[in-house]
């Protein structure tokens, strides 16, 4: 069952006072704090209903979003956890989780030839080790094919800011049938994997058909000189 945005930021700030137990949660003070909550995050300023608290209140309990909170009524009015230590945030992951969050995982392998993988990989590990261990050494559930030795992946990440910032490229190419490299400009559109092997697809000066251009044929790349860019 999909969660919106806004039902998160309820469900989770719901979450929050339950576990607070220095002070007594009514629904109207629940209302408030949800209020508040979404005026912070959201910028809603138009406030929370009763009937959507007591909903919550009712999906939380359920096992509909995997929550089975322990929600129980002191007094009949003031509402709080059973289990002091329950929180929708420490549930366990069922399967289906773990087997989406490791498909993203593998998915962001794919893009080392980037520089600001760099930066996440360390993120991306941790990752791993967190499914890994939650999973109980389950294997993985998609198989790429790798190769850590394919040449060209240093263009990608210079190639993917010529196209998101609309800039041609100047590029030493050697196709498959010529006996020597040719440097051309391309105005480069997008870019593409296909059986472990990056293409960029784009336009050259002079010309009016599209170009698939693969990346371990390229020998050098550098930024075009000033021109207007030709998009798709």
């Amino acid at each position: 069952m999909p969660v919106n945005r806004n039902a998160l930021i309820r469900y989770k700030t719901i979450d929050a006072c339950l576990r607070n137990r220095r002070r007594k949660w009514t629904l109207e003070a629940l209302m408030e704090a949800v209020s508040e909550a979404l005026y912070e995050y959201e910028g809603m300023d138009k406030g929370i209903s009763r009937r959507t608290i007591q909903a919550d209140l009712q999906i939380m309990r359920s096992d509909k979003l995997g929550y089975n909170a322990p929600i129980m009524v002191l007094e009949k009015k003031y509402y709080t956890y059973e289990n002091p230590h329950y929180s929708i945030t420490q549930i366990p992951l069922n399967e289906l989780d773990l087997q989406r969050m490791q498909e993203a995982v593998e998915l962001l392998r794919q893009f080392k030839g980037f520089a600001h993988f760099h930066q996440l990989g360390e993120v991306v590990q941790k990752l791993e080790d967190h499914v890994y261990a939650a999973a109980h050494q389950t294997g993985s559930v998609i198989d790429f094919e790798k190769n850590e030795q394919l040449k060209g992946l240093e263009y990608l990440e210079p190639l993917y800011q010529a196209i998101t910032q609309q800039k041609p490229v100047k590029i030493r190419y050697l196709s498959f049938r010529a006996r020597h490299a040719r440097d051309l400009i391309l105005h480069p559109w997008w870019l593409k994997e296909f059986k472990n092997r990056w293409f960029v697809i784009g336009i050259q000066n002079g010309h009016r058909h599209e170009f698939t251009l693969a990346l371990d044929r390229i020998q050098a790349l550098e930024e075009a000189p000033p021109a207007t860019y030709i998009p798709a």
